[in-house]
């Protein structure tokens, strides 16, 4: 054992996490408001007392080796079980208060979350929310998000991802548009008209008893927002694949291959391990697990 280990510090471990997260000395540097000099001694520090290399330092950014990423995965961890320690009687002595930002897509952001946000804020008057709705994946750590609702799998060890729901897909025309080109009676016939596609969106994989059909046509329209897609359904453009939230689908519009299903995509609330104690993201956290989901 190194001679150094009993002096290792809780705060270094904190310094390594952060800037592993951000990426970079640089940085983490900006975010967290201490020279970029103090970052690099402590990671040495932590380094000579534990008696080896966690990482390179380059240009590029951090690369971690083999034993990096296990004390990441071990430093968060600890961090997020001090964390709870501490919140736990933050928790008993004050009620969830201060900013809570969050990133959500448009799509979610207008048929989800907008309509539980005023119950939040009843239940939970000493909290202010930043709202950022964007369609791009944000970076979380350096967009300094708590807390971002994602549509579809996530694919990172170091977030904390709750499923909220699944979310239903239809395929849906204007009537204009139908009695113009004609109602489709299969998915194949798809690819003889006009499609609106979101190409960050699901894939138009249709399900009926044992036959799966996968469609990727020409598409009239490509884009990354829903809403967009929407509104060029109503103005009667083409055939759209779009999430079934009521405020998005008009009560006009036709329901395409009705007898075909979709695979349902899941919505997560995600959030930073080291986060995912403190008062004011559980309180959001646990609201909106509770909210109730139509059956």
């Amino acid at each position: 054992m190194p001679k150094n280990f009993h002096k290792i510090d809780l705060n270094d471990m904190r310094l390594f996490v952060s800037v592993v997260q951000a990426g970079s000395l640089t940085r983490a540097s900006e975010l967290l408001d201490v020279p970029k000099s103090h970052l690099s001694r402590h990671l040495t520090e932590l380094e000579n007392s534990l008696g080896t290399t966690l990482m390179d330092r380059g240009r590029r950014g951090i690369v971690l080796n083999e034993l990096g990423r296990r004390f990441l995965h071990n430093a968060q961890e600890m961090l997020r079980l001090a964390q709870m320690a501490i919140d736990d009687i933050q928790t008993n002595l004050q009620k969830p208060n201060g900013l809570l930002r969050m990133s959500v897509s448009t799509e979610v952001g207008r048929g989800f979350l907008m309509h539980h946000l005023p119950a939040y804020f009843k239940r939970y008057p000493d909290v202010n929310v930043e709202v950022q709705i964007d369609n791009r994946k944000v970076n979380m750590i350096q967009d300094g998000i708590d807390i971002a609702l994602r549509v579809g799998s996530i694919n990172n060890d170091n977030v904390v991802a709750r499923k909220l729901f699944d979310l239903e897909l239809g395929v849906f025309a204007s009537p204009g548009y139908l009695a113009q080109y004609g109602i489709p009676q299969t998915p194949h016939e798809l690819y003889g008209h006009q499609l609106l596609y979101k190409y960050d969106g699901p894939e138009w994989a249709f399900q009926k008893e044992q036959h799966r059909v996968v469609i990727d046509g020409q598409h009239k329209l490509r884009t990354n927002d829903f809403n967009l897609i929407a509104q060029m359904v109503s103005e009667g453009l083409g055939i759209a694949v779009l999430p079934c939230f009521d405020n998005m689908i008009k009560e006009d519009w036709i329901k395409i291959l009705p007898e075909w299903t979709l695979e349902t995509v899941p919505v997560y609330v995600v959030y930073y391990k080291n986060r995912g104690a403190t008062s004011v993201v559980r309180s959001m956290v646990d609201f909106l697990l509770d909210i109730p989901q139509k059956t």
